[in-house]
C-alpha cells in the first residue's frame, strides 16, 4: 500500500516596495521558482499567495534586480528591490533636454521601445501598466469599451477642489496630445516627470505630473523598411455561472421574505419553471397583454454571460521607413488596428488609421529644420442602448 503525503500549502501576504524610495511597486512579479505558479502585487504594491515551506519565490519587476527569497512559513513577507544601477546610465528625457539617470535629482521613470515593443496592445496606457512606479492607470465607466481610454494618474489623488481630475499633462514631441491615439509602434522614449519640479516648467498645467513621448526619427544610411503585424484572438477567460431558474426563484424568494417582503415567483411561476425544466413545457415565458414577461414570470434558465459576450479576432499592422544622410533623414510610417469587440449583437469594431512623416534637415551648423506630420483617424461602431417611449393615445 502506498501513501502520498502531499505539504501543507500556507497563505501569506506581504507588500513589494522600491527599495530606495519605499513607493509600491505595482504589477511585480511573485513566482514559485519552477513551476507556473505565481501573482502580482496591486496598487498598493500587495499581494495574497499560497506557498509550500521551502519553496523558493523569486519577486522581479521590470528595471528592478531580481531578488529570490526562500518561503520560511512566515505569515508576512514584505520585500525591497533595488533599481537596476547598470539602467542609470541611459538617457531620459526631462522637461529641458536629456539627462543620464545617474544625474537627475527629481523623480523621473522612462520607459524604451524594448519595453513597448514586448506588449501589442491597442493603446499606449495599455502598454505602460505595470512599467513606471507611481503610474496608476485604471478603466473608466464604460470598462473594456472599445475605443476607450484607460485613466492616468501619477502618485494618487487629485488634491485641489471640485473637479480636478488629477490628470498628468501629456506631451507628445514638445506638443500636448493624446497619447491612445498615437501609434505604440512610433514611440522611442517615454518619460515620467512625477514630482512638483515639473510645475516650474511647465507651469500649474503640469502639478500631477508630466508625461513626455518622443517618437521615432530617421537615422543616417541606407534607408531601412520594417514591417510587423500581429493577430489577437480575446475574451473573458472566467464569467460567472448563474444559477438555474429554479434556484435562482428560490433564492430571491428566500432574500425578499428574510427582508420583512413577500415572495417574488409565486406558487403558479415556479410550478411553469419545474415544468420547463423537466421538458413538460417548451415556452420561455407568459404573455402580458402587448407585452411579455421577462423576470418575475419567466421560466428559461439564461446564461447572460454567455448570450452578450464572445470571443473575437483583432489584427494590426505596421510599416515604416527610415533612412537620410548626414544632412538631411527622415522617417515614415503606417499603421491599421482592426479591433473586433466582444459583444454577440449588433457591430462591435473599432478601426484606427495612423500616418506619420517627418524630415530632420540641417541647413548649416547653426540653423535645423524640422517638420513632424501625423495623421489620426479611428472609427468606432457598436451597438447603443436607448429606451423608446411610446405616445399613448
Amino acid at each position: 500500500m502506498c501513501i502520498g503525503i502531499n505539504a501543507q500549502q500556507i497563505h501569506f501576504s506581504g507588500t513589494v516596495l522600491d527599495k530606495s524610495h519605499k513607493e509600491p511597486l505595482i504589477g511585480a512579479t511573485i513566482q514559485i521558482k519552477g513551476s507556473d505558479k505565481g501573482t502580482i502585487t496591486d496598487l498598493d504594491g500587495k499581494f495574497n499567495f499560497l506557498a509550500t515551506q521551502g519553496d523558493i519565490l523569486a519577486f522581479s519587476y521590470m528595471g528592478y534586480i531580481s531578488q529570490t527569497v526562500t518561503f520560511t512559513g512566515a505569515s508576512v513577507l514584505n520585500i525591497e528591490l533595488q533599481e537596476d544601477l547598470q539602467t542609470l546610465e541611459e538617457v531620459a528625457v526631462i522637461g529641458f533636454g536629456t539627462q543620464k539617470k545617474v544625474n537627475l535629482t527629481g523623480a523621473v521613470s522612462s520607459v524604451d521601445t524594448k519595453s513597448l515593443e514586448s506588449r501589442p496592445v491597442s493603446q499606449v496606457g495599455q502598454a505602460l501598466q505595470g512599467v513606471i512606479p507611481g503610474l496608476n492607470l485604471s478603466v473608466g465607466d464604460l470598462g473594456g469599451q472599445l475605443g476607450q481610454s484607460l485613466s492616468v494618474n501619477i502618485r494618487g489623488t487629485g488634491t485641489i477642489g471640485t473637479g480636478s481630475k488629477s490628470e498628468p499633462l501629456i506631451l507628445i514631441d514638445g506638443i500636448e496630445g493624446n497619447m491612445n491615439h498615437l501609434n505604440p509602434d512610433d514611440i522611442e522614449n517615454i518619460s515620467v516627470l512625477k514630482d512638483a519640479a515639473s510645475s516650474s516648467i511647465y507651469g500649474s498645467r503640469a502639478a500631477f505630473g508630466v508625461i513626455l513621448i518622443t517618437t521615432k526619427t530617421g537615422k543616417s544610411g541606407k534607408m531601412k523598411i520594417n514591417y510587423n503585424n500581429n493577430f489577437r484572438y480575446s475574451g473573458a477567460t472566467k464569467l460567472p455561472n448563474p444559477l438555474n431558474s429554479w434556484d435562482f426563484a428560490h433564492f430571491f424568494n428566500d432574500v425578499s421574505i428574510n427582508q420583512g417582503g413577500s415572495a417574488i415567483f409565486n406558487e403558479d411561476t415556479l410550478d411553469r419553471i419545474r415544468k420547463y425544466m423537466d421538458g413538460e413545457i417548451q415556452t420561455t415565458t407568459i404573455q402580458n397583454g402587448s407585452n411579455w414577461h421577462f423576470h418575475e414570470q419567466a421560466n428559461d434558465n439564461v446564461n447572460w454571460y454567455k448570450t452578450h459576450f464572445k470571443w473575437a479576432w483583432s489584427n494590426e499592422h505596421n510599416i515604416s521607413l527610415n533612412g537620410g544622410n548626414e544632412n538631411i533623414q527622415y522617417y515614415v510610417s503606417g499603421n491599421y488596428l482592426n479591433q473586433n469587440g466582444n459583444l454577440r449583437y449588433g457591430n462591435d469594431n473599432f478601426k484606427r488609421y495612423n500616418a506619420t512623416a517627418k524630415v530632420n534637415t540641417q541647413i548649416n551648423k547653426y540653423v535645423d529644420f524640422n517638420i513632424n506630420t501625423k495623421f489620426i483617424r479611428w472609427e468606432l461602431d457598436n451597438p447603443l442602448y436607448r429606451r423608446r417611449r411610446l405616445a399613448v393615445p
